[in-house]
């Protein structure tokens, strides 16, 4: 009897473990199939999302792209009508141009370039500032001073010397023994300026702002537009819309007309309007004050 009774106890143990485990089990299962379930919705999110996103982004690019071409067709038009708002406003005037530290990118000098000779004007010459004129150390100032012929070896003073000499080829034309002197040592570096005898520029133009943040108006720029009025030069600053550093505003305070969007159609018109004797400060940014001179009652 006795036996039977834990044959009896070991069999309902037995099947409630068989149960306990089958529970379990099927839980487990039930688990698994719901959270392969919920894997399989978030999935499936993830593909709508991503979809979605991937209609977004071409249709972005799609407007990107009419917007470019819309803009590109603008600016043609716009230069259109400025090569017949300028045509022979800076006859006779000769303009010499000066780039501080590659100020502006290529195309969009030549730019400039094309538009000061469409509207009459003769480019007497370009000159290159590759680096502040002033040296950085005393013993570079003492080399600078000896190359340079000066007897004064100060930073300030060489830097001086060096933007007056400067000044002075560009608005008179005439080389001088200091000029060879900064070309040589990689301060400076000019086109033209060949016409014996030299012509005098009636106005320089100053394409200004930087790509690099340590260099500032007052380490060539400034000097030498101070230099420039001096010699009785009209002397104008410019610089790209979209330039690194912007320096207009510097500029500004040195009693010159300022453009800050020369390398646009607009910026181009402003600066031959500028060159003729319309002074002003314009452009899109914040130092101007009108964006296009008055062209109406000129």
């Amino acid at each position: 009897m006795m036996i039977d009774l834990k044959y009896h106890v070991a069999s309902l143990v037995a099947v409630f473990l068989a149960l306990g485990v089958g529970i379990l089990v099927g839980s487990a299962m039930v688990n698994d199939s719901a959270l392969v379930e919920q894997q399989e919705r978030i999935i499936d999110r993830l593909e709508a999302d991503f979809a979605r996103l991937k209609a977004d982004r071409e249709a972005l690019t799609s407007r990107l792209a009419a917007s470019e071409r819309a803009l590109s067709a603008s600016l043609d038009f716009e230069d259109t009508i400025v090569r017949d708002l300028v045509a022979g406003k800076l006859a006779g005037r000769r303009v010499a141009i000066v780039v501080c530290q590659d100020a502006m990118s290529q195309d969009g000098r030549k730019s400039v370039v094309r538009c000061i000779e469409e509207a009459g004007g003769e480019l007497v010459r370009i000159i290159y500032v590759k680096k502040r004129l002033a040296p950085v150390s005393g013993r570079e100032a003492r080399e600078v001073a000896s190359a340079l012929g000066v007897t004064a070896a100060g930073a300030e003073a060489v830097g001086r010397t060096a933007a007056e000499a400067l000044a002075s080829y560009a608005v008179l034309g005439e080389a001088a023994p200091v000029l060879d002197a900064l070309v040589a040592l990689g301060y400076a570096a000019s086109e033209g300026g060949t016409a014996d005898p030299p012509r005098r520029a009636d106005a320089v133009v100053t394409v200004v702002g930087s790509p690099d943040p340590a260099f500032s108006p007052a380490d060539a720029g400034i000097p030498m537009v101070r230099a420039m009025k001096s010699l009785g030069a009209e002397v104008v600053g410019i610089e790209a819309w979209d330039v690194k550093v912007s320096q207009i505003a510097e500029y500004r305070r040195e009693g010159i007309s300022t453009v800050d969007c020369a390398d646009l159609p607009l910026g181009r018109l402003s600066l031959v309007y500028a060159l003729s004797g319309q002074r002003g400060h314009f452009g899109i940014k914040d130092a101007s004050v009108t964006c296009i001179p008055d062209i109406v009652h000129r």
